[in-house]
């Protein structure tokens, strides 16, 4: 699979493509809670998180999100 298919996988269906990588129980669908699940789980890191978000905001990502 190339990065477009799964970006268009993610943007169509995200909890499948992250329910394979992260163990997220049924139920938790608001993505603040996701994050704060893998985050006390120790699934991601702090870390992981905070540059995630950073390439939320640079320009070279915007047009995908």
């Amino acid at each position: 699979m190339n990065v477009l298919q799964m970006l268009n996988q993610i943007k169509q269906n995200p909890m499948s493509v992250l329910s394979q990588r992260f163990n997220i129980p049924q139920g938790i669908n608001n993505p603040n809670d996701i994050i704060q699940h893998l985050l006390n789980t120790g699934q991601v890191s702090q870390d992981q998180v905070n540059r995630a978000m950073q390439m939320r905001n640079d320009p070279r990502f915007k047009d995908l999100f």
